[in-house]
C-alpha cells in the first residue's frame, strides 16, 4: 500500500466533504424532475460553457465570440425543446415531459463552424486552432448536456410516466456507473497504484486504479439495477433493460461500457488541460475544479449510454 503524503490526505477530505455537499445539494434536484432538474442543468451547464470559453485564457477570446459560443452551446442543448411545441406547452404547464430522440440542429452545427472560421479570417486573436477547440467542444458538451435531460426523461414514455421517483432510476445508474468508476480508481490509484498509464496526459492515473474503478464500477451499477427491481420493482427500462427473460445483458453490456467510457471522458479533458497547461478548468467545487473537472466522465458517459439506450428500445434501428 502507498504512504499517503499529507497533501494527498488533506485533497481526499476535501474531495469527500465537497462530493457530500453536492450530493446533499444535486440528488434531490434530480429526483424531484420537472423544473428542478431543468434548473440545476442548466445552471451547471451555463458554468461548463464559461469554463470551456476561458481554459486557453481569460482574455484569449473577444467577449461577442463568447456570447456567439454561449447562444449556440445552449441552442445545442435545448434544439428539442425549442423544436417540439407539445414538449415547451407541457413544460410551461407544469406537466410531466419526456425526450423520445437524440438529435442536434444541422444547421446550427454548420452555422456555427462557418461564423468561427469568419471570425478566425478577420480577427487576429482567434487562430484555426481556436476554431477547431471551441467547435468540437461546443458540440460535445451541449450534446453531452442535453443527453443528460434524455436519460433523466426518456424512461417516463415507457412505463413511469408521471412519477418521478420512479423515472430517474436510469438516470442514477448512469451516474452510479460513472462516478464509481472514478472513486474507485481514484482511491485504489491512491492506495496502490504503481504503474501509470498515460504519464503525458494524466500523470496520476494508475492501471491498478483503473481496473479497481472499472470492477467497482461494474459491480455497483449491476447492483443498484438489481435492488431498484426486485426490491422496489423499477427497472431501468421495464421490458427493455430488465432482469426479465435476457434483457439482463442489455444491463451487463450497459454496466461494462460506462467505466470504460468514463475514462475516456476524462482522458479527453485531461489532454485539454495539459494542451493548455492548465490543472484545472475552474475551483467552484474544492478539491474537484470545476463543473467540467468534476462531469468531464458523466457528460461523455451519458453520450454513449443515451445512445446505446435508444438504439437498444428501437431494437437495434440505425435509422429510427
Amino acid at each position: 500500500m502507498n504512504k499517503l503524503s499529507d497533501d494527498s490526505k488533506k485533497s481526499m477530505i476535501a474531495r469527500i466533504l465537497t462530493a457530500f455537499v453536492l450530493s446533499a445539494i444535486g440528488l434531490p434536484l434530480l429526483v424531484l424532475g420537472n423544473w428542478y432538474t431543468f434548473g440545476i442543468i442548466l445552471v451547471l451547464a451555463l458554468i461548463s460553457i464559461y469554463e470551456m470559453v476561458k481554459a486557453p485564457g481569460k482574455k484569449r477570446y473577444p467577449l461577442f465570440l463568447i456570447g456567439i459560443i454561449y447562444i449556440f452551446v445552449l441552442s445545442f442543448i435545448y434544439w428539442q425543446f425549442l423544436k417540439d411545441e407539445s414538449i415547451r406547452n407541457q413544460i410551461f404547464n407544469n406537466q410531466y415531459f419526456t425526450l423520445t430522440t437524440l438529435n442536434l440542429s444541422t444547421i446550427g452545427i454548420l452555422t456555427l463552424f462557418l461564423i468561427l472560421f469568419f471570425i478566425s479570417i478577420i480577427n487576429k486573436r482567434v487562430t484555426l486552432s481556436d476554431v477547431c477547440y471551441l467547435f468540437t467542444m461546443s458540440v460535445f458538451i451541449g450534446f453531452g448536456v442535453y443527453a443528460s435531460y434524455f436519460l433523466r426523461y426518456f424512461p417516463a414514455n415507457m412505463q413511469y410516466w408521471g412519477n418521478d421517483y420512479a423515472s430517474c432510476i436510469l438516470f442514477f445508474y448512469v451516474m452510479i456507473g460513472t462516478y464509481m468508476s472514478d472513486i474507485g480508481a481514484y482511491f485504489i490509484g491512491v492506495l496502490f497504484g504503481k504503474h501509470r498509464m498515460n504519464p503525458r496526459i494524466s500523470p496520476k492515473k494508475s492501471w491498478e486504479g483503473f481496473f479497481g474503478g472499472w470492477i467497482i464500477s461494474i459491480a455497483f451499477s449491476i447492483s443498484f439495477a438489481a435492488i431498484m427491481e426486485y426490491c422496489f420493482d423499477l427497472p431501468l427500462i421495464p421490458d427493455v433493460i430488465c432482469f426479465s427473460g435476457t434483457n439482463w445483458k442489455w444491463i451487463v453490456l450497459l454496466s461494462v461500457i460506462m467505466p470504460l467510457a468514463a475514462n475516456l471522458g476524462d482522458f479527453l479533458f485531461s489532454s485539454i488541460k495539459r494542451n493548455f497547461v492548465i490543472k484545472d478548468f475552474g475551483t467552484i467545487f474544492p478539491g474537484h475544479g470545476g463543473v467540467l473537472d468534476r462531469c468531464d466522465s458523466l457528460i461523455t458517459t451519458n453520450i454513449i449510454i443515451a445512445i446505446l439506450v435508444l438504439l437498444i428500445s428501437n431494437d437495434w434501428n440505425f435509422l429510427m
